[in-house]
C-alpha cells in the first residue's frame, strides 16, 4: 500500500475531531492515560506522527488541563513512546457541552441525519451555542495553522463541526480544507426541517471545504441535492460531484470507512481469545445449539427494539428453537444525559426481561443482556464464538460491527444478518439482508441464517473476509489522501460545473 502520509505532499496535517486521541484522567491521586476506542485513532495517529501534525479536539479528560500548557497543547503520544505530534485541546464548559454536543449535535443533527425525526428537538439557544463552539474550534485551527507555518492541510471530522470550514476559509483562503461526514446525510425535505438560517449556515459551512467525503454515493448525492435546492447561488454538477459557490469549486466524494482488519484477525486468532470463544460455545452452544450476537451502544438508530421484537416472534413461531438458540445482546449505555436514550435503555431491559419470562426454561435463557463495556479482546472472542451476528440499524452511516464480525470469524462458519439501511449493506455481499421495520421478514431472515447449511455459511463468510482484507481503514485513509493530493496538484480552479441539474 502507498504511504498516506506521503500523499499529503510533505505538508503538516491539522486534524480536528470532537474526540481526542489521548485523554488524561485523575484516578486515586494518579493521572492515567485513556485511549478512546475505535479504529479512527489507530488509522490517523500514525499519519499525524509522520506529518509532524496537530490534532485539535475537545479536552474532556478530568486531568487534561494539568497535562497541557497554557494554550492547551502537549506533545503526544505520552511516555513511554517518543512524542511525535501536537495535541491541542479546546476547553468546553457545562453549558457548551449541553448546547453544542448534547443539544444541537446530538438532539438535532443526529436524528435528522438518521431520518428519525420523532427525536428531533430544535432549540435556538442550542443552535447559538453550536455556532459559538464551532467558531472557537475554527479559531484554534487558524492559530495552529499560523503556528506551524507553510501550507498545512486541514482535515475536519464529522457533524460536530459543520460550520468550521467556512469560518477557516474566510480567514485563510489559501488553506486546503477537507471534511469527512461520518453519519448519513439527509435528503432536502429532511434538512429543510431546520429553520432557514440554520440549514443555510450548515450548507454554507460545508461548501467551505475543498473536498467533502461521505461513506456512500447516496449520502453524497443527498448532500448535492440539498445544496441545489436549499443554498441560493450554488451550482451543482451531480455527475462530476462538484459544487461551485462564490467563485470556488468544491469536490464531493464517497469513501467507505472500514476497520483495522489485521488487528481484529490477529485478536481473534490469539490463543486466549480462541479459548474464551470456546468457553462461550460450551456455555451457550453445545450439542448443535446456536449462538447469536449483537453489539451496539444503546441508541435509537440501532434498531435494538425491532431486533428484540423479531426474536420474540421467532421463538413464538418456531418453538423448536427454544432451548436451542441463545442471543447474546451486548448493549452498552450511551448519552444517558438525554431523555430518549434513558427511555430506550429502560425499554430494552424491560423487553428482554419480558421475553425471557415468556420463553425461558430451567436450563436456558433466551437473551443474555450485557450492558458493561467490553474490551476488544472480549468482543473478538464473542464475534468468533457466534453462529450469527444481527445488525438491525434503522439507518447507519456504515456500521463497523458488521466488519468486525467478519474479521473475527476465523473459523468462517458464522452468518451476518444485516439491515439493508446501513452503509455496509452497499459494500458487503453474501450477508442476509433484512428490513428491521418488517418484523415478519426480520424473523424469517434470522431463521434462514440459523438453518443455512454449513457449506453455504463457509462460502459466504470466506468471500466476505477476502473482500474485507482489500478494504481496510488504511485503504480508506489512502483513498482520501490520494484524492487530496490530486486536487492540490490540479489547483483550485480544476473543475467548473456545467449545470445545476
Amino acid at each position: 500500500m502507498a504511504d498516506a502520509a506521503a500523499a499529503f505532499a510533505g505538508r503538516t496535517l491539522i486534524l480536528l475531531s470532537n474526540r481526542e486521541p489521548y485523554e488524561h484522567v485523575s484516578r486515586r491521586g494518579d493521572i492515567e492515560v485513556r485511549y478512546p476506542p475505535g479504529g479512527l485513532v489507530s488509522a490517523l495517529d500514525p499519519t499525524l506522527r509522520r506529518t509532524d501534525g496537530v490534532w485539535i479536539a475537545w479536552g474532556s479528560g478530568s486531568a487534561d488541563r494539568v497535562t497541557a500548557d497554557a494554550w492547551g497543547r502537549l506533545q503526544v503520544p505520552p511516555p513511554p513512546d517518543d512524542p511525535a505530534y501536537t495535541l491541542r485541546r479546546v476547553w468546553l464548559d457545562e453549558a457548551d457541552v449541553e448546547g453544542y454536543y448534547l443539544g444541537f449535535a446530538n438532539s438535532v443533527l443526529w436524528p435528522l441525519c438518521h431520518l428519525l425525526v420523532q427525536h428531533y428537538q430544535f432549540r435556538a439557544d442550542q443552535w447559538e451555542r453550536y455556532r459559538s463552539v464551532n467558531m472557537r474550534f475554527a479559531d484554534a485551527v487558524l492559530e495552529e495553522a499560523r503556528r506551524v507555518g507553510g501550507q498545512p492541510i486541514i482535515w475536519i471530522q464529522d457533524y460536530h463541526f459543520a460550520l468550521v470550514a467556512d469560518q477557516v476559509r474566510s480567514n485563510a483562503p489559501e488553506l486546503f480544507i477537507h471534511q469527512f461526514w461520518h453519519i448519513p446525510f439527509p435528503p432536502p425535505e429532511i434538512l429543510h426541517l431546520l429553520p432557514y438560517g440554520a440549514y443555510e449556515a450548515i450548507l454554507r459551512g460545508l461548501v467551505g471545504n475543498d473536498l467533502l467525503g461521505f461513506h456512500t454515493e447516496k449520502y453524497a448525492q443527498n448532500f448535492l441535492n440539498c445544496v441545489a435546492e436549499l443554498l441560493p447561488g450554488a451550482t451543482v454538477d451531480r455527475e462530476a460531484r462538484t459544487v461551485c459557490y462564490e467563485g470556488r469549486t468544491m469536490a464531493v466524494g464517497a469513501f467507505p470507512i472500514s476497520i483495522d482488519v489485521d488487528r481484529f484477525e490477529q485478536l481473534a486468532e490469539a490463543r486466549d481469545v480462541a479459548a474464551h470463544a470456546q468457553e462461550l460455545r460450551r456455555q451457550y452452544a453445545t450439542d448443535g445449539k446456536q449462538l447469536g450476537v449483537s453489539v451496539d451502544r444503546i441508541d435509537y438508530t440501532k434498531g435494538i427494539l425491532e431486533r428484540l421484537r423479531a426474536l420474540d416472534l421467532l421463538w413464538q413461531e418456531s418453538p423448536e428453537l427454544r432451548g436451542r438458540f441463545t442471543m447474546l445482546l451486548v448493549a452498552t449505555p450511551s448519552r444517558s444525559e438525554l431523555a430518549p436514550y434513558c427511555a430506550l435503555q429502560a425499554e430494552t431491559v424491560s423487553l428482554v426481561e419480558e421475553i425471557n419470562r415468556r420463553f425461558a426454561t430451567p436450563g436456558w435463557t433466551p437473551i443474555v443482556l450485557v450492558t458493561k463495556n467490553a474490551d476488544a479482546t472480549e468482543l473478538a472472542a464473542t464475534y468468533r464464538a457466534a453462529d450469527l451476528c444481527l445488525v438491525s440499524s434503522l439507518q447507519d452511516g456504515m456500521n463497523l460491527v458488521a466488519k468486525e464480525f467478519i474479521a473475527c470469524q476465523a473459523d468462517e462458519q458464522g452468518v451476518l444478518v444485516l439491515s439493508r439501511f446501513t452503509g455496509a449493506a452497499e459494500e458487503i455481499d453474501d450477508a442476509v439482508l433484512v428490513n428491521p421495520f418488517n418484523i415478519d421478514g426480520f424473523a424469517a431472515g434470522i431463521r434462514r441464517a440459523l438453518e443455512m447449511p454449513i457449506e453455504e455459511r463457509q462460502r459466504r463468510m470466506h468471500a466476505m473476509r477476502e473482500r474485507l482484507r482489500h478494504a481496510t481503514i488504511f485503504d480508506w485513509l489512502q483513498s482520501i489522501a490520494d484524492r487530496v493530493q490530486a486536487l492540490i496538484a490540479a489547483g483550485p480552479d480544476c473543475v467548473t460545473p456545467s449545470s445545476s441539474t
